[in-house]
């Protein structure tokens, strides 16, 4: 993933110059597991994470944007999920699902994986991926945002333009159904 610079002669609208390096040091991981999850390949995961951290920077040190630093991650959350469904619609014009699939297979190419963390043992983490790979997109991505983002349901239901029922009835049926695989093929120790 490249890196976003601060910007010296840039200042946002409290007037103090913002530590990008510092907020991505909190925020990266984050932003690019939800990437991961909105696109199909790791390539595009970091494309999209890019491309909405340049928005979020130029709105910031413009001035157009409408609220502190609080609030920049539903921006780029918001960003992310936008910047995919574009890149999404442009594949599926070039290609067709069926043909990209094949192609993917003949390549021998794996998917970019959701979860990537040194500390993890790689079993856990293919079981656990592989358990969210399971869901359908849209449960996969509020559990993603509810618990790696640690974002609320009202700040998902913003972030998706969803309803806010549609969201928790979305949650309560994603840990159902991981409850109910878990229970019947544990995740071994």
């Amino acid at each position: 993933m490249k890196e976003v610079r601060n910007t010296p002669s840039k200042q946002h609208s409290s007037g103090a110059t913002p530590d990008w390096s510092a907020w991505l040091d909190e925020n990266g991981a984050r932003l690019l597991l939800y990437a991961r999850q909105q696109t199909r390949r790791e390539a595009d995961a970091e494309d999209v994470l890019q491309e909405a951290l340049v928005q979020l920077v130029q709105a910031v040190e413009s001035g157009s944007f409408q609220g502190g630093p609080e609030q920049w991650p539903s921006y780029a959350y918001t960003a992310i999920r936008h910047l995919a469904m574009d890149r999404g619609r442009r594949e599926e014009v070039r290609r067709s699902y069926a043909a990209r699939q094949q192609e993917i297979l003949s390549e021998g190419e794996e998917d970019c994986p959701w979860l990537a963390s040194a500390a993890d043992s790689e079993y856990l983490r293919r079981r656990v991926e592989a358990l969210l790979r399971s869901l359908s997109k849209e449960m996969a991505e509020v559990v993603i945002l509810r618990i790696w983002g640690e974002h609320s349901f009202r700040e998902i239901a913003e972030m998706t333009h969803t309803n806010l029922s549609t969201i928790t009835s979305r949650y309560r049926y994603a840990m159902q159904a991981l409850r109910k695989e878990l229970e019947d093929n544990p995740i071994e120790s």
